[in-house]
């Protein structure tokens, strides 16, 4: 398992936020955005072959498929 918390940079504007670590769970509507974010635990789930980080912010989770840790 990552250290936590770290910072990753997410570099599509259009990353799902789901409301739990996996695809099977609801996205929440939202997406990221192109920047840096703040990851506070990292759990495995479908769907991601890296893990699911949970967003500092509490907006849900990440696919760090997606996310480049910095």
């Amino acid at each position: 398992p990552a250290a936590v918390p770290f910072t990753v940079k997410v570099s599509v504007s259009d990353l799902r936020i789901r409301s739990g670590p996996g695809t099977d769970t609801a996205a929440t509507g939202k997406f990221t955005g192109v920047g840096v974010f703040t990851i506070t635990e990292v759990k495995e789930g479908p769907g991601s072959t890296k893990g699911w980080g949970r967003l500092k912010s509490g907006a849900g989770w990440i696919s760090l498929d997606y996310a480049q840790k910095i």
